[in-house]
């Protein structure tokens, strides 16, 4: 069954689902439209909008401390430490944040409907590698906004931030219910959900219309300043090599508007998700 329509998010709100892939296909290639049609897979895609810049880890930041954002700062309760890297004793780099409430229902994806899920990466910019720590992940079931019982000022982060070029804009960010066929993913040797088998019936029309008429469209990869949460990722230049290892849910994908080409991936378990455990996420980054 096709999956076009609505969903509803967590206001209960009804959400349209709009293929605008499928509409650009020409009249040459309607055959293959119904194919598609049946296999469109939903994700909850997100958009940065920014708020400014930080230009010193003296600013304060931009958005409160408990908002879903892009950089800035994170929330930090005052009995708690900023995340280290243990073997070089560095602070890790700040991705950003997400307060599951605004993020809308998805079917199959058991993301939590409360809390506070932070993202940060052991993700060296200026040297384009890792630290010794790819990953910190902290997921807060409960969260203050008191600001008296939170840590408001950062300044201990100013040589880490200089010295490694962390990303200063704060983006704010918003989210919606969008479906895509996630040709070059579900096609490639390796996604173990969903795969994509063109029928027999559309071999000939399949390979002008794959290879000639669909590379020819952009626009289904423009990430840029984007992201997704569940779903598949978008395949950019060396992706396949990098993912082919990946397992589980795709749980966060970010193409970071502050780093052109420079892709953050985050992979977890169906069932840890389901128990909001996010003790073993595995994380990549393609850098193109």
């Amino acid at each position: 069954m096709a999956i076009i329509g609505t969903i509803k998010n967590n206001a209960g709100q009804e959400t349209m689902i709009d293929p605008p892939l499928i509409a650009k296909i020409p009249d040459e290639f309607s055959a293959v439209k119904p194919f598609l049609e049946q296999n469109l897979l939903p994700y909850i895609a997100f958009d940065c909008e920014s708020e400014g810049w930080i230009d010193s880890a003296t600013d304060s930041d931009l958005l409160p401390p408990w908002a879903t954002k892009l950089g800035g700062y994170p929330y930090l309760p005052k009995t708690m430490d900023y995340p280290k890297d243990p073997e070089t004793d560095r602070f890790l780099m700040f991705l950003g944040q997400i307060d599951c409430a605004d993020v809308p229902d998805l079917q199959g994806f058991n993301f939590p409907k409360q809390g506070l899920l932070q993202f940060y990466t052991g993700y060296i910019v200026p040297m384009g590698e890792w630290g010794e720590t790819q990953h910190h992940i902290r997921y807060f079931p409960e969260f203050s906004k008191d600001p008296e019982t939170l840590i408001t000022d950062f300044s201990f982060l100013a040589e880490e931030r200089s010295f490694n070029n962390w990303y200063d804009q704060v983006y704010r960010l918003s989210f919606s219910i969008e479906q895509d066929v996630f040709f070059d993913y579900r096609t490639s040797t390796f996604p173990t959900f969903h795969p994509l088998d063109e029928p027999p019936e559309l071999e000939a029309l399949w390979e002008e219309f794959y290879y000639e008429w669909f590379y020819e469209q952009s626009e289904h990869m423009a990430l840029k300043g984007r992201g997704k949460v569940g779903g598949y990722p978008e395949v950019h230049s060396y992706v396949p090599e990098t993912l082919e290892n990946a397992e589980g849910q795709l749980l966060l994908e970010l193409d970071h508007p502050d780093d052109d080409g420079v892709f953050f991936y985050f992979f977890i378990d169906p069932a840890k998700l389901s128990q909001a455990d996010f003790s073993e996420v595995s994380s990549y980054v393609v850098a193109s």
